[in-house]
């Protein structure tokens, strides 16, 4: 299974990769006004996406985002991702088991991944990864590098795309 949990085809011309928190409630809002699924229907096979873990605002974000790699083991990292966001990212350890079993997960895998901390230094990668890009806020996006920071609606995200799909034609 690939390593990053991604949405769309390796070819597309145009990646966009999130970083963000599930503790996050800019996160959250961003998730919730649909920009992302109205960005699928606009573009489709032309973006990727990406998300990278930024587990920063809370204590409990960084075992959060771990528990979201232990569902990406099982294939399921974005029914995860959209259970926690759904209910405005809730992330104590009753919530992350009840996402898990919700989503059809299996529990003794999922229980040894979380308890085993096997995630922890990805998860530390990915957030150091952010660090060094120097933006301090949550979430930020980079659209072929190209920096946004902060939810967005489908305007600002098609200023940025349009330009880079119409320079490849």
């Amino acid at each position: 299974m690939d390593a990053a949990s991604a949405l769309g085809p390796k070819s597309a011309p145009v990646t966009i990769i999130e970083y963000a928190d599930f503790g996050c409630p800019s996160c959250w809002y961003s998730y919730k006004s649909g920009v992302f699924n109205q960005l699928d229907l606009k573009y489709g096979d032309q973006i990727r996406f990406v998300w990278r873990y930024y587990p920063v605002i809370t204590l409990l974000s960084p075992r959060a985002a771990e528990a979201g790699q232990c569902a990406n083991e099982q294939g399921k990292f974005w029914k995860f991702h959209d259970a926690v966001y759904g209910s405005s990212g809730a992330i104590e350890a009753g919530n992350i088991k009840a996402y898990a079993v919700a989503i059809g997960l299996n529990m003794s895998q999922f229980d040894e991944c979380v308890t085993s901390r096997r995630y922890k230094d990805r998860v530390n990668a990915e957030e150091f990864e952010a660090f060094t890009h120097g933006y301090n806020g949550a979430p930020f996006f980079l659209i072929n590098k190209q920096v946004l920071i902060g939810p967005q609606s489908l305007t600002v995200f098609s200023g940025v795309i349009d330009p880079l799909l119409a320079a490849r034609k």
